[in-house]
């Protein structure tokens, strides 16, 4: 395999024992507890503490609000606020998700698992041609990783976080649950795995500056969006398939893959738009479950009103 291997190496966490880190072991510690209860009683957790997120982060709930007001104009207020709160609830039950695939068994979310499309990947896969699975924040994107690399193993990128205790703890966790990972500035290592014909996983929807994006519709809003996709697949020639995972209620877990056939198109917004379209549609079936609080439009088109 190309890609990093998870190790211990790779998430020393003996540094951190000061002070300073204690809230983030004690919140940690909190969720290893809830993982030992059946995920029945388990997910209950997951509303309360999306609630509490929404009501001791003001930040987080402003920007959340002002994205559901710029994507959902045809809701009125008080279905906008719904939409907000759910997806707090959702965010938080994400996190629960997210502590059962580091910590816990899978069996659980394998007995309600729908995945369509897995043979077109498996067979891209076997191809040795390279594959790029292109996701999106979802709720839980560990758990919707997880649940796929059972069927067929992947990398994935991911982005070094600010704190270095997160940072491994985030190692840790992931390498109980997927097969191994790559910084997302590694542009050389992502080529080198997909030329040796294998699989990682990539998320586009990401607002990485004015330098590093192009712009395309999003829910009707020019964003700023990687162009990092359709480079790897012009510089590759990898196979290119869209992956989203959703929660269907009281159904299980939805989990769909798409062939990209068309991309690239030679023209990166072009590309772009496709993926963004993606991204919508998969949204549209449950839209409480992304990550809204983040700040998708940041960065805006020259003289186009800032949203935040």
């Amino acid at each position: 395999m190309s890609s990093a291997k998870f190790s211990p190496q790779n998430a020393s966490l003996s540094a951190f024992t000061g002070i300073k880190y204690w809230p983030i072991w004690l919140a940690m510690g909190l969720l290893r507890l809830i993982t030992f209860l059946p995920w029945s009683v388990g997910k209950k957790f997951g509303p309360a503490l999306g609630y509490l997120l929404y009501q001791l982060s003001k930040r987080r709930r402003g920007i959340t609000e002002k994205n559901i007001a710029a994507c959902f104009p045809e809701l009125n207020q008080q279905e906008q606020h719904k939409l907000v709160l759910d997806t707090f609830y959702a965010n938080g039950i994400g996190v629960i998700e997210t502590a059962y695939a580091w910590w816990s068994s899978l069996k659980p979310f394998n007995k309600h698992i729908q995945i369509d499309g897995l043979e077109a990947l498996q067979e891209a896969c076997d191809s040795e041609q390279g594959v790029l699975l292109l996701g999106a924040h979802f709720t839980s994107p560990d758990l919707g990783c997880a649940l796929l690399n059972q069927h067929q193993p992947f990398s994935v990128t991911y982005q070094r976080h600010k704190n270095p205790l997160l940072d491994a703890l985030i190692l840790r966790g992931r390498s109980h649950c997927l097969n191994g990972a790559i910084e997302r500035d590694q542009i050389r290592q992502v080529v080198k795995t997909l030329k040796d014909g294998q699989t990682i996983w990539l998320a586009p929807d990401q607002d990485l500056g004015p330098e590093r994006s192009v712009f395309a519709p999003f829910f009707g809003i020019p964003t700023a969006t990687t162009a990092i996709a359709s480079r790897l697949a012009k510089s590759t020639q990898c196979r290119v398939f869209f992956f989203s995972h959703q929660q269907q209620q009281q159904q299980g877990y939805h989990l769909q893959l798409i062939e990209l056939d068309e991309l690239p198109t030679g023209d990166d917004t072009q590309d772009a738009r496709i993926i963004n379209n993606h991204v919508e549609a998969a949204i549209k079936h449950y839209p409480a479950q992304y990550l809204w609080l983040h700040r998708r439009f940041k960065t805006r088109p020259q003289g186009a009103p800032e949203i935040y």
